[in-house]
C-alpha cells in the first residue's frame, strides 16, 4: 500500500515494526510489512527511526510538493532491490522484453479507445458513421499489433499504429462533440480550441499522478521501454500515461456531451493570441471531475503496471 500524509501538522513515528501516523484528526498503526512507500505532501514531522524503518524495509519515502508532484526521496547507502530493478530497466531498453511491454501498452491504449468509442455510439440516438469506421478501423489496428513479431524497429512501427488509431480516435471524438465545440485534430502547446485546451490540461493531471507512483515504485522515470530516451525527460511515465489516456478522454468528453462547460471557463494569454487556455474556474472544474473518476483508480492500476513491468524483468533474469 502508499501512505500519503497530506495534513498540514501531522508526524510519522516509528514503533517497533510498525509506522504510527499522527494526524490532526486521529492516529493511525501501519505495520511497515504492509507498506510498499510513503509520500508526504504536507508539513509534517518525520521521526529519525521512521526513516530508519523506511531504509532496513526498501520502503520508498517521497517529498512531494502541494499537487503530488515528488521532489525528493530517501535512498538506503548500500544496493537494495530499487538498484536492481533499475540495472535490469536499463539493460531492456530494446530487447524482446522491451517489445513485449510496448505492445502490451499500446494495445491497452487501443482497446481503451475503441471501447470509448462503443460506449459512446450506444449511447447516443443517431447512428454516427464517423465513429462507426473509426471503431473498425482502430479494430484492425488492434489485429495488426497482434500479428506483429519483434524486430530491431519496433518501436518506429508501434508508434505508427499508434498514430493512424489516434487519427481515426480524435475525428470520431470530434462528430460525437456538440457542433461548436467540434475541432480538426489535436493541438498541444498551446491548444487551437476548448476541448484540446481542457484535454491538455487533464493529461497534465494524469501525467502527473503516474509520474508520483513511477517514483515511488523505485524504477527511473528517465529510461522509457516504449518511448525513446530523451535528457531530462521522464520517458518511463511517458509509457505508462498511454494507459490512461482514454480515461481521461471520456471525462472530458462527458464535460462536453452533459453542458457542463461554460464560457467562463476558457480565457487567453497575450503570449499566444491564438491559443485556447483555462481560466481558474475551468481549472478546478476539471481537477475536480478528475479528482472524483480517475484518480484513484489511475495510481491504482500504474502502481500494478509498475509491479508488472518489475515481475518481468525479474522472470527475464
Amino acid at each position: 500500500m502508499i501512505v500519503e500524509i497530506s495534513e498540514h501538522g501531522s508526524a510519522l513515528k516509528r514503533d517497533h515494526e510498525c509506522f504510527i501516523v499522527q494526524t490532526p484528526s486521529g492516529k493511525t498503526e501501519i505495520p511497515a510489512e504492509k507498506v510498499d512507500a510513503i509520500i508526504l505532501t504536507a508539513n509534517a514531522l518525520v521521526s529519525t527511526q521512521a526513516v530508519a524503518l523506511c531504509l532496513e524495509k526498501n520502503i520508498q519515502l517521497v517529498l512531494a510538493n502541494w499537487a503530488g508532484k515528488p521532489f525528493g526521496r530517501f535512498w538506503v547507502s548500500t544496493p537494495g532491490r530499487a538498484t536492481e530493478y533499475r540495472r535490469k530497466q536499463y539493460l531492456h531498453q530494446d530487447t524482446v522484453l522491451a517489445f513485449k511491454v510496448s505492445k502490451d501498452i499500446v494495445t491497452c491504449k487501443l482497446r481503451a479507445q475503441k471501447k470509448l468509442l462503443v460506449d459512446l455510439k450506444c449511447n447516443r440516438k443517431i447512428i454516427n458513421e464517423t465513429t462507426n469506421n473509426s471503431i473498425k478501423s482502430i479494430c484492425k489496428s488492434l489485429q495488426r499489433l497482434n500479428d506483429l513479431e519483434y524486430t530491431p524497429s519496433f518501436k518506429q512501427t508501434l508508434l505508427g499504429i499508434e498514430g493512424f488509431a489516434a487519427a481515426e480516435y480524435f475525428s470520431a471524438i470530434s462528430s460525437i462533440l456538440p457542433k461548436k465545440y467540434a475541432f480538426k485534430e489535436r493541438s498541444r502547446q498551446p491548444a487551437q480550441d476548448k476541448f484540446n485546451a481542457i484535454l491538455n490540461y487533464i493529461y497534465g493531471i494524469t501525467y502527473s499522478s503516474v509520474e508520483k507512483v513511477v517514483i515511488l515504485s523505485g524504477l527511473d522515470p528517465n529510461a522509457g521501454i516504449y518511448h525513446a530516451d530523451s535528457y531530462g525527460k521522464p520517458t518511463l511515465v511517458f509509457d505508462l500515461i498511454e494507459l490512461f489516456r482514454a480515461k481521461a478522454d471520456r471525462i472530458v468528453v462527458k464535460l462536453f456531451t452533459k453542458k457542463y462547460v461554460k464560457d467562463s471557463w476558457f480565457t487567453s494569454s497575450e503570449d499566444a493570441p491564438l491559443g485556447v487556455f483555462l481560466s481558474k474556474e475551468g481549472r478546478k472544474a476539471v481537477i475536480t471531475a478528475y479528482m472524483q473518476d480517475a484518480s484513484n483508480i489511475v495510481e491504482k492500476e500504474s502502481w500494478l503496471y509498475c509491479r508488472k513491468i518489475m515481475a518481468a524483468f525479474t522472470e527475464e533474469s
